[in-house]
């Protein structure tokens, strides 16, 4: 939810800090640092146990959210947002892995399912709340909510979840892929930002800053992969956990599954953050109004949701349900792109969002699902931390096109209709349109237009790449269900009987045969509780 919380609150904080032109950072310091994060959040989990991050997250995202609603300027909004970012990785990251670890294997599909509505009714409910909040009381409000929000869930965490409940691991702090992280955290945060600081003529395309740091961001990539490949294929580095397993890398299935999750992250936070601003701007809309357009968007990637989680209850249907939705999101984004410039939104809007909606959500689930089917068990937590980080990776990049299409249009098309100085008031702050004579105001208003229309394009377009990954997803004859739920079943009952005999081997040590798992969250034999 505080992914796209912020994008009915947008309008009102750039105008309140006078800093319209860089309010995209607002979003990106969340998601980079989000994206930076994840998979490493669910490494760290191996070691100092589920619970213990769990509780450390919510923690680091209370803290910061206090930080962002007290901030007094846009750069401390934005250093907040980040640290924000970093808990909140962490709980989006635990709640996809474990789900999966504590629900029994023939209620798989069903948690699939649930999940995806979980995060689609999250996305799409964030902005409703951020422009109720905004117009009825103060954007601040936006995160002051999450105060209870995080203090509740923490302190139940604490007082329920069983201390002796956990998966035997054998995983050290230096078992960890620190050299992975990094790699992943410079490949993926340069990238990003280096797209929006171009983005806001912070530098030119063809400068130095920018080829320099593309160069270092796809090398990083590149380096990646290779020393995953040195962890599989050297045996000194064989205790090493790595940050992306190159079986999964080797995988054709996962592989495409990898790519569909980027490609649907592009598609719906570009969409989310991009629908309030039209109405505010376009449709003259207040914050509230706004959310209120979401609505469709909403209730088509919560029925999504479902549908994708219950066509797979019995059959593995992974791959039609996600090609259905690519082809749901090519027809959804390419219809939303000849949405006009009337003050009054086109009633066709909210059944076009819906048609988006759904298509979203049915990847949303399937996703999840395909990642508990194609991967062993020893890899699902870092798998589900990949498919969370990658999903946000791509709508980071979304959120950064469009500013790179909005910037664009201001500079081709008001260069010429607006005096620097308005031009300049008007990066400021969005509200400088109103103090400008009728003509220009039209002019301004049909730069969004033509900006909204030109995005939604791309999004059908990305949403017609995804068509093609998922159709890489095909297998002849995909794993069933019962097979699936049988491997689980097994690879569960190996690990109670490593944990039982890690228990007997550490009464025997010391001297108890009746000893139990001691507390703070540690048994006998020093292994961390889930």
């Amino acid at each position: 939810m505080d992914t796209t919380i912020i994008s009915t609150m947008l309008y009102t904080i750039s105008d309140e800090f006078d800093g319209f032109k860089t309010c995209s950072w607002i979003v990106l310091a969340y998601t980079l640092s989000y994206v930076g994060c994840a998979i490493f959040m669910a490494r760290l989990s191996d070691v100092i146990g589920r619970k213990f991050l769990l509780c450390m997250c919510f923690v680091i995202f209370l803290g910061a959210s206090m930080g962002c609603a007290a901030s007094k300027n846009m750069s401390q909004l934005i250093g907040f947002r980040a640290m924000q970012g970093i808990g909140g990785s962490g709980l989006y990251a635990m709640a996809m892995i474990i789900y999966p670890e504590i629900s029994p294997p023939p209620l798989l599909p069903a948690i699939s399912g649930i999940i995806g509505v979980v995060v689609a009714l999250a996305g799409i409910s964030g902005p409703l709340i951020g422009g109720a909040l905004t117009s009825y009381r103060t954007w601040r409000w936006g995160f002051w909510i999450n105060g209870p929000g995080a203090f509740l869930p923490l302190v139940t965490l604490l007082l329920v979840w069983p201390n002796d409940f956990h998966f035997a691991k054998n995983v050290r702090f230096r078992h960890l892929d620190y050299l992975g992280a990094l790699l992943i955290l410079v490949g993926s945060v340069l990238f990003v930002f280096i797209l929006n600081e171009a983005a806001i003529r912070a530098y030119a395309w063809n400068s130095a800053p920018v080829i320099i740091v593309l160069i270092i961001s796809a090398l990083s990539w590149g380096a990646l992969v290779y020393w995953q490949w040195i962890i599989l294929s050297k045996p000194r580095f064989k205790q090493i956990r790595p940050q992306l397993p190159f079986r999964l890398l080797s995988s054709r299935v996962m592989v495409a599954g990898f790519v569909s999750t980027i490609l649907t992250g592009f598609v719906m936070l570009l969409v989310i953050v991009n629908i309030p601003l039209r109405a505010q701007i376009v449709n003259l809309k207040d914050a509230v109004a706004s959310g209120i357009l979401l609505l469709p968007l909403m209730a088509g990637t919560a029925v999504g949701s479902a549908i994708g989680g219950a066509a797979s209850a019995k059959r593995n249907n992974a791959f039609w349900t996600l090609n259905l939705a690519s082809i749901f999101m090519v027809i959804g984004s390419a219809s939303l792109s000849t949405l006009t410039d009337s003050v009054d939104p086109a009633p066709r809007q909210w059944g076009l969002e819906a048609i988006l909606g759904f298509g979203i959500g049915l990847s949303l689930s399937t996703i999840t699902f395909l990642t508990t089917m194609q991967v062993e068990f020893q890899d699902h937590a870092v798998a589900q931390g990949i498919v969370a980080q990658l999903r946000i990776f791509g709508g980071s990049i979304g959120i950064a096109s469009g500013f790179i299409v909005f910037n664009t249009n201001v500079q081709h098309t008001l260069a010429g209709v607006l005096t620097p100085e308005q031009l300049d008031e008007f990066y400021q702050t969005p509200a400088a349109i109103y103090r400008l004579p009728v003509r220009q105001q039209l002019v301004v208003r049909q730069v969004y237009v033509n900006t909204f229309n030109t995005d939604m394009r791309i999004c059908a377009g990305i949403a017609a790449a995804c068509v093609v990954a998922t159709l890489c997803t095909y297998q002849r004859n995909p794993q069933s269900i019962k097979q699936r739920l049988a491997d689980l079943e097994e690879s569960y009952a190996r690990t109670e009987a490593a944990r039982d005999e890690g228990l007997r081997e550490g009464s025997r040590l010391n001297g108890d045969e009746g000893a139990c798992p001691a507390v703070d969250g540690r048994g006998v034999d020093g292994t961390r509780v889930l």
